[in-house]
């Protein structure tokens, strides 16, 4: 005889709640997994850290490499400027008998003696550079110049600008010159012709004037920023005893100056100048 089955069934518990955490929770323990997380995160801030302190070390290392070679540069332009403070004068005195010459002569004009100076002929002599600064151009393009402080990019920045300024005037005055050099000829002067020629005259005084005042404000930037080079240097590029060959490391101009009685300037004075590098302060601004 069979049992009665008991129609009542046991149901299993209802399993407990859970919380989404709970849900998702690591095998290893939250404790453990978070304890991952930092070390991770910890990993990958040191490894920022060590990056970032490596790439600063090397641009320092580039901007003291590329302070030493800009010195260079530095140092002919204040040469050449010195150059240009120191000539002027001798420049213009012979500008000025040129302009004697045209008013005094009669029909014909009274040739000018010629100057040849490294295969170069003039009627009137004056030194001739290049105007450049390679260096401070190649660190803005490759961008080491940002990594300078700013008043430093400020002061090669407002050199980089004279210098572009200073090509400029630089290729004028050869025009002038090279123009001028017909007064090695006698040639026939009337009114027309003369006129032209004073004008001429005096167009590369009136540059050479200016070029002086620039060349002096640069002297004085230049040595305000502490990258004057020693005197002695600048005594010895000027040359003026004539003891060096002319050339790029030389001048021959007050040596040639001095031998025909023309006068100089001394390149020292740019102290009389003031050179400002960025904007006007409070109580300086005019």
């Amino acid at each position: 005889m069979s049992r009665p089955q008991d129609e009542t069934r046991v149901t299993a518990p209802e399993p407990a709640h859970r919380s989404r955490w709970q849900r998702f929770s690591p095998s290893m323990g939250w404790r453990a997994f978070w304890s991952e997380i930092v070390i991770v995160v910890l990993g990958v801030v040191i490894a920022l850290a060590a990056n970032e302190a490596v790439n600063a070390w090397n641009w320092r290392n580039k901007v003291k490499d590329a302070e030493a070679r800009l010195q260079v540069d530095i140092t002919w332009v204040f040469l050449w400027s010195a150059e240009k403070t120191v000539t002027q004068p001798c420049v213009d005195a012979q500008l000025a008998a040129m302009s004697r010459r045209v008013l005094e002569s009669g029909e014909m004009l009274s040739p000018m003696p010629v100057f040849t100076t490294l295969g170069r002929e003039q009627v009137v002599r004056m030194p001739t550079r290049p105007w450049r600064f390679p260096v401070w151009e190649a660190l803005l393009a490759d961008g080491t110049a940002s990594h300078f402080p700013a008043q430093l990019q400020a002061v090669l920045g407002g050199i980089s600008h004279d210098m572009t300024r200073a090509r400029a005037y630089e290729a004028e005055t050869r025009a002038l010159g090279g123009n001028l050099l017909l007064m090695r000829d006698p040639i026939a002067l009337d009114p027309v012709v003369r006129a032209e020629l004073l004008t001429r005259i005096n167009t590369l005084r009136s540059l050479w004037q200016h070029e002086r005042l620039y060349a002096r404000q640069l002297l004085r930037l230049i040595a305000d920023a502490g990258n004057a080079p020693p005197e002695a240097v600048v005594e010895r590029f000027l040359n003026a005893d004539g003891k060096h060959s002319v050339g790029n490391d030389h001048s021959g101009m007050p040596h040639f100056c001095t031998t025909n009685g023309l006068p100089l300037a001394d390149w020292r004075d740019y102290g009389e100048l003031s050179a400002n590098v960025g904007a006007p302060v409070e109580g300086n601004a005019k």
